[in-house]
């Protein structure tokens, strides 16, 4: 699934920043402070449907907004270092270009199947491959799921999946590697059979994630 990014945006109608929400180039909501408390406004897809949000990267993305658009939280200073961080993400300005494009150019037509989000679903081999090359480029492998892949038929399996989340205080240049560990110690456990396939979200060392 494609993560959710962030804009700040001024106002003439809130004394606060106030964030607006997008999922690639579609619009998804507005959080904005209302009230004493922070409101999050969610709309519907292009399609006129509900969007289907991962709960996780809805999670994060708020507690950023959150941060935003509430009064007195923060520091003047920690506020812009924040925002600092916000706009290199949304701007491109970071390793996730080059990390990023190094993974594309190596492994894009390797995925055996892609969905219509564009997320893919690799092979075995690959996929240890990505693990591997994840160390190199000082990317973190922090979810994994495994499905088969028969008949032109993806099916999911619920108990081939792995989640990691650091925590407050985690050092980049530990959790990356210890992460990236129990990703390959993870798919090293899961069947050795040729009709799994891995679908991956990596993570870069300012905190953004990507879906392959």
């Amino acid at each position: 699934m494609i993560p959710l990014r962030l804009v700040e945006k001024e106002h003439d109608d809130f004394e606060e920043p106030i964030v607006e929400l997008w999922r690639d180039n579609e619009f998804v909501g507005y959080v904005f402070w209302d009230d004493d408390t922070p409101i999050v406004q969610v709309f519907v897809d292009n399609d006129g449907d509900p969007f289907d949000l991962d709960l996780r990267d809805l999670q994060r993305i708020l507690e950023m907004a959150d941060q935003i658009v509430s009064p007195d939280m923060f520091s003047e200073d920690e506020l812009e270092d924040l925002r600092t961080r916000v706009q290199a993400v949304a701007s491109g300005e970071t390793q996730a270009d080059d990390a990023i494009e190094a993974m594309s150019a190596e492994f894009d037509e390797e995925a055996r199947y892609r969905n219509e989000d564009g997320e893919g679903f690799y092979p075995r081999p690959t996929a240890e491959a990505i693990i591997e090359r994840c160390n190199e480029l000082d990317i973190a492998v922090v979810e994994m799921e495994g499905f088969d892949y028969e008949n032109r038929n993806l099916s999911a399996r619920p108990n081939l999946n792995l989640l990691v989340r650091g925590t407050p205080g985690d050092q980049w240049n530990v959790f990356r590697p210890e992460a990236n560990l129990r990703a390959a110690q993870t798919l090293h456990d899961w069947p050795k059979r040729d009709s799994l396939v891995v679908a991956f979200v990596v993570q870069l060392g300012n905190g953004e994630s990507i879906v392959l």
